[in-house]
């Protein structure tokens, strides 16, 4: 996998890991003590797709796919509770999307950051769950089309590998935005410097002044974006990249300090959290991934459009030549 240059937040990488080490820990104790809460997931990140080669088309010319890479999609939806759908259609747009990339030969790691405005083909689902036929819209709309749950994360990842010239994904996991205030909270709150104007929306976040996060004031600087006239969403995506680093820090501070700290962490999450992850591959990859050079953020280059919604247009020639500098082996199929 081409090396990134590019400069990100990197700390994205270890508060997804430090979340799923809290699950592991928590699933074990569980098993050990009956202590563990109760309507927990199971969170992994893959150790490889498989050993044989596989290919993709990208304009035209076969490329092979790198054996030695894993994938693992974040969502991060913009309902606060989980909430199953009897039909195959909900509200909770995926807001945040992040594709968490792994070199596990060069043991190096990428993030691939997707506007939740850009334009893509997601399939339509009908009564029986199955695709019907594909809309083209913003791709946060994907995740409307399922059940609210397993589905609407599966419709989402196959709109993400779409989008991406059909590289596989191996797996996701979800958080609502209920989770915000609850995993900031179990942290005692996070700290940042306010770069944007929420006068009106959150007076107690002021231009210019380093704040303290706790419960709904975390919410409002991670989460407000159409009270703020943010419609290009380019705003929020930065304050969300602040917030994880902080957010990152005082993880990394707690884990040291509190060995029960991940349970806590846990109990905090589990009730936001859907996955179709396995437990064991996560529990050796978390005590491998201290190896891992975490390379930083890259987010595909393209132009917003203003329309009746605001929408985010990828150069199709630079999305399909990143697709090729990410995921597939040097030289042609």
């Amino acid at each position: 996998m081409k090396r990134s240059t590019l400069k990100g937040v990197i700390a994205v990488v270890a508060v997804i890991v430090l979340l799923a080490a809290g699950i592991v820990l928590a699933n074990r104790l569980e098993h050990a003590s009956e202590k563990a809460p109760e309507g927990a997931g199971t969170a992994s990140i893959p150790v490889g797709r498989v050993t044989a080669y596989k290919t993709v088309t990208i304009g035209g010319e076969e490329y092979y796919l790198d054996p030695n890479l894993s994938t693992l999609l974040i969502i991060g939806t913009d309902d606060m509770e989980l909430e199953q759908h009897e039909g195959y259609r909900n509200q909770a747009l995926a807001d945040y999307l992040a594709l968490v990339i792994l070199d596990n030969a060069d043991k190096t790691c990428t993030i691939l950051q997707i506007d939740r405005n850009t334009m893509a083909s997601i399939p339509v689902l009908g009564n029986d769950g199955k695709s019907i036929g594909t809309t083209t819209q913003q791709i946060c709309y994907a995740h409307v089309y399922g059940d609210g749950l397993e589905l609407s994360c599966e419709n989402t990842v196959d709109t993400v590998s779409h989008l991406l010239c059909g590289v596989p994904i191996d797996n996701y996991l979800s958080l609502t935005m209920g989770s915000i205030p609850a995993l900031n909270d179990a942290v005692g709150g996070v700290t940042v410097t306010i770069e944007d104007d929420f006068t009106g929306v959150d007076d107690t976040l002021v231009k210019g002044e380093t704040v303290h996060l706790m419960g709904e004031h975390a919410y409002n600087f991670v989460h407000e974006r159409m009270r703020m006239i943010d419609d290009a969403n380019t705003s929020r995506m930065r304050r969300q990249a602040a917030y994880v680093t902080a957010l990152a820090e005082v993880l990394r501070e707690k884990m040291e300090t509190d060995d029960s700290f991940v349970l806590d962490l846990y109990g905090a999450v589990a009730d936001y959290l859907v996955t179709d992850c396995e437990l064991d591959t996560l529990a050796d990859l978390t005590g491998s991934l201290a190896d891992y050079t975490l390379e930083g953020f890259i987010s595909p280059e393209g132009e917003n459009v203003k329309k009746e919604l605001i929408e985010f247009y990828p150069d199709e020639q630079k999305l399909q030549q990143l697709v090729i500098d990410l995921f597939c082996l040097p030289g042609e199929g």
